[in-house]
């Protein structure tokens, strides 16, 4: 039989903000890694129950949402163990054992065990918590100093052991690194694609662009002849600052409306 990895004692912050990692093996377990580099195979929470429990028709799926006041996240039980779900209602102080799951990139909690408890254990569970932080900060911050400096090589490895710090802890934030540069491309990426769209969006919407862009064409068109970038400015000047009269002119290249038979002068395809 295969045996239980240990949980850990957590703020749902600690899920949240962390990175989730799904295994490739099969019957490698999935984990999450915080920002402070503990991996996390199975949380324990105490929190307030902030959403009465919801079971499907089918009785196959359930859930419940709680609090501990460093955030909320959502509890899942599927198949038998839903009957955890049943044991509790909305308000009730709970602890809660189970796995890290993701959803659409929104953290949750698979739950394993259930159970109601006295106000007291709210207490002994933030002070244990905050226990197992600091302990952990101790030695990840010389891991994080040794990582920096030698990165994953066999000196880094020769040196964590003998600050007492295991190498596994190297490899974890080894990889916390690679997440969060992840992260952080992928979060360029979209900002660099949303300013693109609002780019195009703010062109769209300026008439002023429009009319110029029709006025260098017409006249253009009008003219049935390469016209130059000063002739077209001087003609549309009255009309038009010279700044939108360049602006209207490269974005009718970049569409394909005019061309440039020559630098300088310009004509209508």
């Amino acid at each position: 039989m295969k045996k239980r990895l240990p949980a850990s004692r957590v703020y749902i912050k600690d899920i949240i903000d962390g990175y989730y990692v799904k295994s490739e093996g099969d019957f490698e377990p999935n984990y999450l890694i915080t920002k402070d580099a503990r991996k996390v195979y199975r949380v324990k929470v105490v929190a307030t129950v902030v959403r009465e429990p919801v079971i499907s028709d089918d009785e196959t799926y359930g859930k419940l949402q709680i609090d501990d006041g460093t955030g909320t996240i959502w509890v899942l039980g599927f198949r038998d163990d839903t009957r955890f779900i049943r044991l509790v209602k909305k308000g009730d102080l709970v602890q809660i054992i189970g796995k890290v799951g993701e959803w659409r990139e929104d953290k949750q909690i698979l739950v394993e065990g259930i159970a109601r408890v006295e106000p007291n254990m709210w207490i002994l569970h933030r002070f244990e918590t905050l226990k197992e932080k600091v302990e952990h900060a101790k030695k990840a911050r010389i891991a994080f100093e040794i990582y920096d400096k030698y990165g994953i090589t066999a000196k880094a490895k020769v040196i964590a052991k003998n600050k007492g710090v295991s190498e596994e802890m190297l490899l974890t934030i080894d990889e916390l690194y690679t997440m969060m540069l992840e992260q952080r491309s992928t979060e360029e990426a979209l900002l660099e694609e949303e300013e693109i769209i609002e780019a195009e969006e703010t062109k769209e919407e300026n008439p002023e662009l429009e009319k110029a862009k029709k006025a260098v064409l017409d006249l253009l068109r009008e003219k049935g002849k390469a016209l130059s970038h000063k002739f077209i400015v001087k003609k549309l000047s009255s009309e038009f600052d010279e700044g939108l009269i360049e602006e209207a002119i490269t974005e009718l290249l970049a569409e394909g409306e005019i061309y440039e038979p020559e630098i300088g002068y310009y004509e209508p395809l």
